[in-house]
């Protein structure tokens, strides 16, 4: 199973996840308007705290073991929860999908992140944006200077704002 997949099948695992959420915690109270409330409300609170320990860029994020743990844990107790709420089906695939989401932390955290292809900048350095940046920067200055000079002339940005400069303390 390619990594692109199992990721995936990761994500589509956690929005099952947050619909079980809300479908246990709204039907605490019985349905209506105040279930659906505090349904978005438990949504919330459990996303933010999935955000911040077991979301691929969290700020504080658990070690692999125990996030997977927690978070393939958390997926089954939601699904235990809707099966004892009466919904069968849902909670027995997020029973199974607990198992599986463990998995895929652990696969998914052993391959790594990929790293973005690197082009080649204007002046050879490397970099994501091939120097589309600088060359957006350097010709918004010689605009902004009312330079006319050639593309020959190589002075630095930093040689520029100087004479920019100068000419603004003249005016």
């Amino acid at each position: 199973m390619s990594l692109v997949v199992l990721g995936l099948l990761a994500f589509v695992i956690e929005f099952a996840f947050m619909v079980g959420v809300f479908m246990l915690a709204s039907s605490v109270v019985g349905g209506g308007v105040a279930g659906s409330l505090l349904g978005v409300l438990a949504v919330v609170v459990v996303a933010a705290l999935w955000g911040l320990f077991l979301a691929p860029k969290a700020r504080r994020r658990l070690p692999k073991l125990p996030r997977a743990l927690v978070a393939g844990g958390a997926v089954a107790a939601v699904g235990a929860g809707l099966l004892a709420q009466g919904h069968q089906r849902f909670g027995l695939v997020l029973l199974g999908a607990g198992l599986v989401l463990v998995v895929a932390q652990i696969t998914l955290d052993d391959a790594g992140p990929v790293a973005p292809p690197q082009g080649r900048g204007l002046r050879g350095e490397t970099g994501e944006t091939g120097g589309t940046q600088e060359t957006r920067r350097s010709r918004r200055d010689h605009r902004a200077d009312g330079d006319q000079r050639s593309h020959g002339d190589r002075r630095s940005h930093g040689d520029q704002r100087s004479r920019r400069d100068q000419r603004s303390r003249r005016r």
